[in-house]
Protein backbone atom coordinates (compact mmCIF):
# COMPACT_ATOMS: atom_id res chain seq x y z
CA UNK A 1 0.00 0.00 0.00
CA UNK A 2 1.21 3.66 -1.25
CA UNK A 3 2.17 6.35 1.65
CA UNK A 4 0.00 8.37 -0.24
CA UNK A 5 -3.19 5.70 0.35
CA UNK A 6 -2.01 5.34 3.70
CA UNK A 7 -2.20 9.63 4.42
CA UNK A 8 -5.57 9.13 3.19
CA UNK A 9 -7.11 6.41 5.10
CA UNK A 10 -5.85 8.00 7.96
CA UNK A 11 -7.50 11.73 7.26
CA UNK A 12 -10.43 9.76 6.56
CA UNK A 13 -10.36 7.61 9.97
CA UNK A 14 -9.36 10.99 11.73
CA UNK A 15 -12.65 12.46 10.45
CA UNK A 16 -14.94 9.49 10.50
CA UNK A 17 -13.89 9.28 14.12
CA UNK A 18 -14.28 13.05 15.25
CA UNK A 19 -17.62 12.80 13.61
CA UNK A 20 -18.54 9.81 15.13
CA UNK A 21 -17.37 10.88 19.09
CA UNK A 22 -19.21 14.40 18.16
CA UNK A 23 -22.65 12.71 17.34
CA UNK A 24 -22.36 10.11 20.49
CA UNK A 25 -21.61 13.31 22.64
CA UNK A 26 -24.25 15.06 21.20
CA UNK A 27 -27.01 11.85 21.66
CA UNK A 28 -25.67 11.97 25.17
CA UNK A 29 -26.35 15.24 25.66
CA UNK A 30 -30.04 14.88 23.95
CA UNK A 31 -30.35 12.04 26.78
CA UNK A 32 -29.58 13.98 29.34
CA UNK A 33 -31.67 17.23 27.99
CA UNK A 34 -34.86 14.93 27.97
CA UNK A 35 -34.06 13.77 31.04
CA UNK A 36 -34.03 17.26 32.78
CA UNK A 37 -37.45 18.51 31.12
CA UNK A 38 -39.04 15.59 32.28
CA UNK A 39 -38.48 15.96 35.74
CA UNK A 40 -38.77 19.97 35.10
CA UNK A 41 -42.40 18.84 33.75
CA UNK A 42 -43.26 16.44 36.65
CA UNK A 43 -42.24 19.05 38.77
CA UNK A 44 -44.49 21.19 36.74
CA UNK A 45 -47.67 18.66 37.68
CA UNK A 46 -46.62 18.38 41.06
CA UNK A 47 -47.26 21.90 41.65
CA UNK A 48 -50.17 21.79 39.53
CA UNK A 49 -51.87 18.80 41.36
CA UNK A 50 -51.21 20.63 44.79
CA UNK A 51 -52.81 23.76 43.04
CA UNK A 52 -55.76 21.41 42.34
CA UNK A 53 -56.37 20.09 46.04
CA UNK A 54 -56.44 23.95 47.40
CA UNK A 55 -58.51 25.16 45.07
CA UNK A 56 -60.97 22.25 45.55
CA UNK A 57 -61.07 23.30 49.58
CA UNK A 58 -62.19 27.05 48.63
CA UNK A 59 -64.40 28.89 45.82
CA UNK A 60 -62.11 29.85 43.64
CA UNK A 61 -64.40 33.22 42.95
CA UNK A 62 -64.56 33.61 46.98
CA UNK A 63 -60.96 33.45 47.79
CA UNK A 64 -59.39 33.26 51.24
CA UNK A 65 -56.57 34.88 52.63
CA UNK A 66 -54.49 31.38 52.20
CA UNK A 67 -55.71 30.58 48.68
CA UNK A 68 -54.81 34.35 47.83
CA UNK A 69 -51.13 34.08 49.29
CA UNK A 70 -50.90 30.94 47.26
CA UNK A 71 -52.12 32.09 43.92
CA UNK A 72 -49.57 35.65 44.71
CA UNK A 73 -47.06 33.21 45.53
CA UNK A 74 -47.00 31.02 42.08
CA UNK A 75 -47.64 34.31 39.90
CA UNK A 76 -44.17 35.34 41.38
CA UNK A 77 -42.20 31.99 41.77
CA UNK A 78 -43.60 29.99 39.17
CA UNK A 79 -41.49 28.84 36.00
CA UNK A 80 -43.91 27.81 33.84
CA UNK A 81 -47.22 29.11 32.40
CA UNK A 82 -50.62 28.69 34.39
CA UNK A 83 -54.31 29.39 33.16
CA UNK A 84 -56.82 28.55 35.38
CA UNK A 85 -60.41 28.67 34.04
CA UNK A 86 -63.96 27.64 34.38
CA UNK A 87 -65.63 25.05 32.96
CA UNK A 88 -66.42 26.99 30.32
CA UNK A 89 -62.96 27.64 29.51
CA UNK A 90 -63.06 31.27 30.80
CA UNK A 91 -60.15 32.44 32.46
CA UNK A 92 -59.99 33.69 36.34
CA UNK A 93 -56.68 33.51 37.16
CA UNK A 94 -53.52 33.17 35.15
CA UNK A 95 -49.42 33.64 34.89
CA UNK A 96 -48.33 34.28 31.99
CA UNK A 97 -45.53 35.93 30.26
CA UNK A 98 -46.44 39.44 28.52
CA UNK A 99 -50.15 39.43 30.10
CA UNK A 100 -50.23 41.29 33.65
CA UNK A 101 -52.16 39.14 36.01
CA UNK A 102 -54.93 40.56 38.72
CA UNK A 103 -53.52 41.52 41.88
CA UNK A 104 -56.74 42.08 43.99
CA UNK A 105 -59.21 39.27 42.96
CA UNK A 106 -61.89 41.45 44.06
CA UNK A 107 -65.39 40.96 43.24
CA UNK A 108 -65.24 43.13 40.15
CA UNK A 109 -62.61 41.42 38.68
CA UNK A 110 -64.60 37.92 38.22
CA UNK A 111 -67.24 40.42 37.07
CA UNK A 112 -65.32 41.35 34.65
CA UNK A 113 -64.07 38.29 33.43
CA UNK A 114 -67.45 36.78 33.28
CA UNK A 115 -68.56 39.82 30.54
CA UNK A 116 -65.90 38.63 28.49
CA UNK A 117 -67.33 36.72 25.66
CA UNK A 118 -64.98 33.96 25.44
CA UNK A 119 -65.64 32.98 21.86
CA UNK A 120 -64.76 36.90 20.68
CA UNK A 121 -63.34 38.97 23.88
CA UNK A 122 -62.74 42.44 23.29
CA UNK A 123 -59.42 41.87 25.64
CA UNK A 124 -56.38 40.65 23.44
CA UNK A 125 -54.88 39.80 26.42
CA UNK A 126 -57.65 37.82 27.53
CA UNK A 127 -57.76 36.63 23.97
CA UNK A 128 -54.06 34.89 24.26
CA UNK A 129 -55.00 33.49 27.63
CA UNK A 130 -58.75 31.43 25.94
CA UNK A 131 -56.71 30.34 23.13
CA UNK A 132 -53.42 29.08 25.36
CA UNK A 133 -55.44 27.37 27.57
CA UNK A 134 -57.39 25.64 24.78
CA UNK A 135 -53.91 24.26 23.60
CA UNK A 136 -52.65 23.54 27.13
CA UNK A 137 -55.79 21.01 27.07
CA UNK A 138 -55.61 19.63 23.86
CA UNK A 139 -52.03 18.66 24.53
CA UNK A 140 -52.99 17.01 27.70
CA UNK A 141 -51.68 19.75 29.99
CA UNK A 142 -54.55 20.54 32.15
CA UNK A 143 -56.24 19.25 35.72
CA UNK A 144 -59.67 19.10 37.10
CA UNK A 145 -60.35 20.55 39.76
CA UNK A 146 -63.84 20.60 41.85
CA UNK A 147 -66.02 21.96 43.84
CA UNK A 148 -65.08 22.52 47.57
CA UNK A 149 -66.07 18.90 49.53
CA UNK A 150 -68.31 17.91 45.73
CA UNK A 151 -65.41 15.66 44.04
CA UNK A 152 -67.91 14.25 41.63
CA UNK A 153 -68.82 18.79 40.24
CA UNK A 154 -66.14 19.48 38.87
CA UNK A 155 -65.28 23.73 39.14
CA UNK A 156 -62.66 24.38 36.51
CA UNK A 157 -59.16 23.16 35.14
CA UNK A 158 -55.85 24.03 35.55
CA UNK A 159 -53.94 24.49 32.73
CA UNK A 160 -50.32 24.57 32.43
CA UNK A 161 -47.74 24.64 29.68
CA UNK A 162 -43.40 23.75 30.16
CA UNK A 163 -41.07 25.34 32.15
CA UNK A 164 -38.93 28.10 30.97
CA UNK A 165 -35.96 25.48 31.71
CA UNK A 166 -37.77 22.88 29.77
CA UNK A 167 -38.29 25.13 26.66
CA UNK A 168 -34.57 26.15 26.93
CA UNK A 169 -33.38 22.98 27.20
CA UNK A 170 -35.69 22.04 23.83
CA UNK A 171 -33.96 25.26 21.78
CA UNK A 172 -30.15 23.24 23.08
CA UNK A 173 -31.16 20.39 21.35
CA UNK A 174 -31.80 22.36 18.34
CA UNK A 175 -29.13 24.42 18.45
CA UNK A 176 -26.59 21.60 19.40
CA UNK A 177 -27.97 19.72 16.11
CA UNK A 178 -27.72 22.60 14.24
CA UNK A 179 -23.91 23.63 15.44
CA UNK A 180 -23.35 19.57 14.71
CA UNK A 181 -24.40 20.18 10.69
CA UNK A 182 -22.47 23.26 10.91
CA UNK A 183 -19.43 21.01 11.92
CA UNK A 184 -20.07 18.24 9.59
CA UNK A 185 -20.37 20.47 6.78
CA UNK A 186 -17.46 22.17 7.34
CA UNK A 187 -15.03 19.68 8.11
CA UNK A 188 -16.61 18.16 4.33
CA UNK A 189 -15.51 21.30 2.64
CA UNK A 190 -12.03 21.49 4.64
CA UNK A 191 -11.65 17.81 4.17
CA UNK A 192 -12.54 18.40 -0.30
CA UNK A 193 -10.42 21.50 0.25
CA UNK A 194 -7.50 19.75 1.45
CA UNK A 195 -7.53 17.17 -1.02
CA UNK A 196 -8.03 20.35 -3.67
CA UNK A 197 -5.05 22.09 -2.37
CA UNK A 198 -2.80 18.87 -2.03
CA UNK A 199 -3.67 18.10 -5.89
CA UNK A 200 -3.05 21.96 -6.99
CA UNK A 201 0.39 22.06 -5.14
CA UNK A 202 1.63 18.60 -6.75
CA UNK A 203 0.27 20.61 -10.24
CA UNK A 204 2.33 23.83 -9.70
CA UNK A 205 5.33 22.02 -8.10
CA UNK A 206 5.04 19.30 -11.07
CA UNK A 207 5.26 22.77 -13.84
CA UNK A 208 7.89 24.52 -11.56
CA UNK A 209 9.92 21.41 -12.26
CA UNK A 210 9.22 21.00 -16.09
CA UNK A 211 9.96 25.14 -16.67
CA UNK A 212 13.61 24.31 -14.57
CA UNK A 213 14.38 21.21 -16.44
CA UNK A 214 13.67 23.04 -19.63
CA UNK A 215 15.55 25.63 -19.02
CA UNK A 216 18.99 24.70 -19.70
CA UNK A 217 18.17 22.22 -22.89
CA UNK A 218 16.66 25.33 -24.28
CA UNK A 219 19.01 27.33 -23.95
CA UNK A 220 21.72 25.19 -25.42
CA UNK A 221 19.30 23.94 -28.51
CA UNK A 222 19.00 28.12 -29.25
CA UNK A 223 22.54 28.45 -28.82
CA UNK A 224 23.34 25.98 -31.37
CA UNK A 225 21.07 27.51 -33.95
CA UNK A 226 22.53 30.74 -33.43
CA UNK A 227 26.35 29.39 -34.27
CA UNK A 228 24.98 27.08 -37.19
CA UNK A 229 23.35 29.94 -38.92
CA UNK A 230 26.62 32.21 -38.04
CA UNK A 231 28.58 29.00 -39.78
CA UNK A 232 26.30 29.32 -43.05
CA UNK A 233 27.02 32.98 -43.81
CA UNK A 234 29.47 33.67 -45.87
CA UNK A 235 32.91 34.43 -44.82
CA UNK A 236 32.85 37.52 -47.04
CA UNK A 237 30.52 39.85 -46.96
CA UNK A 238 28.09 40.27 -50.24
CA UNK A 239 29.05 36.89 -51.72
CA UNK A 240 26.19 34.85 -52.96
CA UNK A 241 24.43 31.84 -50.61
CA UNK A 242 23.51 29.23 -52.54
CA UNK A 243 20.12 27.88 -52.61
CA UNK A 244 20.93 24.81 -50.13
CA UNK A 245 22.22 26.97 -47.67
CA UNK A 246 19.15 29.38 -48.08
CA UNK A 247 16.65 26.96 -47.34
CA UNK A 248 18.83 25.80 -44.64
CA UNK A 249 18.90 29.41 -43.05
CA UNK A 250 15.33 29.41 -43.53
CA UNK A 251 14.45 25.91 -41.67
CA UNK A 252 17.16 27.29 -38.63
CA UNK A 253 14.98 30.21 -38.45
CA UNK A 254 11.96 28.73 -38.15
CA UNK A 255 13.37 26.33 -35.37
CA UNK A 256 14.75 29.75 -33.49
CA UNK A 257 11.69 30.80 -33.73
CA UNK A 258 9.79 27.66 -32.31
CA UNK A 259 12.25 27.38 -29.91
CA UNK A 260 11.80 30.92 -28.41
CA UNK A 261 8.23 29.69 -28.18
CA UNK A 262 9.04 27.04 -26.19
CA UNK A 263 11.23 29.39 -23.60
CA UNK A 264 7.82 31.22 -23.51
CA UNK A 265 5.79 28.05 -22.28
CA UNK A 266 8.91 27.67 -20.12
CA UNK A 267 8.21 30.81 -18.75
CA UNK A 268 4.45 30.42 -18.25
CA UNK A 269 5.12 26.83 -16.56
CA UNK A 270 7.62 28.70 -14.28
CA UNK A 271 4.33 31.70 -13.42
CA UNK A 272 1.85 28.98 -11.94
CA UNK A 273 1.32 29.49 -8.53
CA UNK A 274 2.81 32.82 -8.56
CA UNK A 275 1.78 36.38 -8.26
CA UNK A 276 2.10 37.52 -11.88
CA UNK A 277 2.74 41.02 -12.50
CA UNK A 278 -0.25 42.72 -15.19
CA UNK A 279 0.80 45.42 -17.66
CA UNK A 280 -1.99 47.57 -19.34
CA UNK A 281 -1.76 46.77 -22.60
CA UNK A 282 -3.13 46.26 -25.88
CA UNK A 283 -4.56 43.25 -26.50
CA UNK A 284 -5.12 43.00 -30.34
CA UNK A 285 -1.55 42.92 -31.11
CA UNK A 286 -0.96 39.69 -28.90
CA UNK A 287 -4.28 38.32 -30.35
CA UNK A 288 -2.76 39.09 -34.46
CA UNK A 289 0.44 37.18 -33.18
CA UNK A 290 -1.17 34.12 -31.73
CA UNK A 291 -3.56 33.95 -35.04
CA UNK A 292 -0.27 34.28 -37.42
CA UNK A 293 1.78 31.79 -35.45
CA UNK A 294 -0.85 28.79 -36.25
CA UNK A 295 -1.86 30.36 -39.39
CA UNK A 296 1.54 29.90 -40.87
CA UNK A 297 1.58 26.06 -39.63
CA UNK A 298 -1.67 25.15 -41.07
CA UNK A 299 -0.59 23.74 -44.20
CA UNK A 300 0.90 21.08 -42.16
CA UNK A 301 -2.53 20.11 -41.31
CA UNK A 302 -4.81 17.30 -43.17
CA UNK A 303 -7.52 19.82 -43.43
CA UNK A 304 -7.80 23.14 -44.95
CA UNK A 305 -8.66 25.69 -42.06
CA UNK A 306 -8.53 29.20 -42.36
CA UNK A 307 -8.49 31.73 -39.66
CA UNK A 308 -10.45 34.76 -39.36
CA UNK A 309 -9.90 37.75 -37.46
CA UNK A 310 -12.45 40.69 -36.70
CA UNK A 311 -11.12 43.14 -34.23
CA UNK A 312 -13.01 46.54 -32.79
CA UNK A 313 -11.64 49.18 -31.42
CA UNK A 314 -11.47 48.61 -27.65
CA UNK A 315 -9.69 49.89 -24.35
CA UNK A 316 -6.44 48.83 -23.05
CA UNK A 317 -6.73 46.36 -20.26
CA UNK A 318 -4.04 44.86 -17.44
CA UNK A 319 -3.06 41.46 -18.64
CA UNK A 320 -0.39 38.96 -18.67
CA UNK A 321 0.81 38.75 -21.82
CA UNK A 322 2.65 35.12 -21.67
CA UNK A 323 -0.55 34.17 -19.51
CA UNK A 324 -3.16 35.04 -22.41
CA UNK A 325 -1.12 33.95 -24.98
CA UNK A 326 -1.69 30.68 -23.35
CA UNK A 327 -5.14 30.62 -22.90
CA UNK A 328 -5.98 31.82 -26.59
CA UNK A 329 -3.55 29.46 -28.15
CA UNK A 330 -5.51 26.29 -25.77
CA UNK A 331 -8.61 27.71 -27.20
CA UNK A 332 -7.57 28.08 -30.77
CA UNK A 333 -5.73 24.29 -30.52
CA UNK A 334 -9.05 22.87 -29.12
CA UNK A 335 -10.63 24.17 -32.05
CA UNK A 336 -8.20 23.03 -35.15
CA UNK A 337 -8.54 19.27 -32.99
CA UNK A 338 -12.62 19.53 -33.48
CA UNK A 339 -12.39 20.43 -37.14
CA UNK A 340 -13.99 17.19 -38.91
CA UNK A 341 -14.89 18.78 -42.03
CA UNK A 342 -13.02 19.26 -45.00
CA UNK A 343 -13.35 23.01 -45.22
CA UNK A 344 -12.78 24.69 -41.35
CA UNK A 345 -13.18 28.26 -40.47
CA UNK A 346 -11.62 29.60 -36.95
CA UNK A 347 -13.15 32.68 -36.19
CA UNK A 348 -11.52 35.21 -33.69
CA UNK A 349 -13.13 38.53 -33.12
CA UNK A 350 -11.94 40.99 -30.08
CA UNK A 351 -14.82 43.60 -28.90
CA UNK A 352 -15.95 45.76 -26.12
CA UNK A 353 -18.60 44.51 -23.97
CA UNK A 354 -20.20 48.06 -22.84
CA UNK A 355 -22.94 45.84 -20.48
CA UNK A 356 -20.26 44.32 -18.14
CA UNK A 357 -17.23 46.91 -19.28
CA UNK A 358 -15.48 43.76 -20.43
CA UNK A 359 -12.88 43.29 -23.47
CA UNK A 360 -14.33 39.57 -25.36
CA UNK A 361 -12.45 37.42 -27.55
CA UNK A 362 -14.52 35.17 -28.88
CA UNK A 363 -12.80 32.18 -30.45
CA UNK A 364 -15.51 30.40 -32.81
CA UNK A 365 -15.05 27.36 -35.06
CA UNK A 366 -17.69 25.48 -37.29
CA UNK A 367 -16.13 21.71 -36.16
CA UNK A 368 -17.77 18.48 -34.52
CA UNK A 369 -19.50 21.01 -31.75
CA UNK A 370 -20.38 19.08 -28.24
CA UNK A 371 -22.92 17.12 -26.41
CA UNK A 372 -25.45 18.24 -23.66
CA UNK A 373 -23.58 16.10 -21.64
CA UNK A 374 -20.11 16.89 -23.12
CA UNK A 375 -20.73 20.47 -22.42
CA UNK A 376 -21.27 20.04 -18.94
CA UNK A 377 -17.85 18.53 -18.07
CA UNK A 378 -16.47 20.68 -20.38
CA UNK A 379 -14.02 22.52 -17.12
CA UNK A 380 -13.81 19.65 -14.99
CA UNK A 381 -10.20 18.42 -14.65
CA UNK A 382 -9.35 15.09 -16.12
CA UNK A 383 -12.08 15.06 -18.60
CA UNK A 384 -11.28 15.44 -22.33
CA UNK A 385 -13.11 14.79 -25.83
CA UNK A 386 -10.18 13.66 -27.57
CA UNK A 387 -8.85 10.39 -26.93
CA UNK A 388 -5.19 11.24 -26.19
CA UNK A 389 -6.36 13.93 -24.51
CA UNK A 390 -5.46 15.07 -20.66
CA UNK A 391 -8.43 17.21 -19.85
CA UNK A 392 -6.40 20.41 -18.70
CA UNK A 393 -6.13 22.77 -21.35
CA UNK A 394 -9.57 24.39 -20.79
CA UNK A 395 -9.16 23.68 -16.58
CA UNK A 396 -5.93 25.57 -16.98
CA UNK A 397 -7.21 28.26 -19.11
CA UNK A 398 -10.08 29.20 -16.55
CA UNK A 399 -8.01 29.18 -13.65
CA UNK A 400 -5.16 31.32 -15.67
CA UNK A 401 -8.40 33.91 -16.90
CA UNK A 402 -10.72 34.08 -13.60
CA UNK A 403 -7.98 33.64 -10.39
CA UNK A 404 -5.11 35.75 -12.29
CA UNK A 405 -6.95 38.53 -14.05
CA UNK A 406 -10.10 38.17 -12.37
CA UNK A 407 -11.77 37.66 -15.47
CA UNK A 408 -13.89 34.78 -17.20
CA UNK A 409 -13.85 32.09 -19.81
CA UNK A 410 -17.14 30.75 -20.52
CA UNK A 411 -18.31 28.60 -23.14
CA UNK A 412 -20.68 30.73 -24.82
CA UNK A 413 -22.30 28.45 -27.16
CA UNK A 414 -21.95 24.31 -28.98
CA UNK A 415 -23.89 22.00 -30.63
CA UNK A 416 -23.57 18.82 -32.53
CA UNK A 417 -21.81 19.45 -35.79
CA UNK A 418 -22.24 22.99 -35.85
CA UNK A 419 -19.17 24.41 -34.07
CA UNK A 420 -18.01 25.49 -30.80
CA UNK A 421 -17.33 29.16 -29.53
CA UNK A 422 -15.43 29.95 -26.25
CA UNK A 423 -15.70 34.00 -24.66
CA UNK A 424 -12.85 35.41 -22.79
CA UNK A 425 -13.89 37.93 -20.52
CA UNK A 426 -11.25 40.48 -19.31
CA UNK A 427 -12.23 43.39 -16.80
CA UNK A 428 -11.49 47.08 -18.48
Amino acid sequence: MSSERIRFLLQLYVFIGSLILLLMAVLYVRHLNERARNESNFGSEVIVEMLALHLESEDIENTGPRLRNLLNEIATEAPFPLIITDLSGRPIFWKVEGVEFMKTYEEEDFEYLQHQDIDNPTDPGLALLISMSREFREAGQSVVFHQPGMLMQPQGYICFGQSDLAEALGRAIVIQLVMMLVFFFVGILGFFLMKRYEQESIWVGLAKETAHQMGTPLTSLLGWIQLSEARLEPEVPGLPISDGDKAILSAMSEMSSDVERLQKVSARFNNIGGSPQLKRDDLQPVVARTAEYFRRRLPHLKVQVEIKEQYDEVPMIKFHMELIEWVIENLIKNALDSMDKTQGVIGLTLAYNATERTVDLQVRDNGRGMTPSQRRKIFRPGYSTKSAGWGLGLTLSRRLVEEYHDGRLRLLDSHEGHGTCFVIRLPV
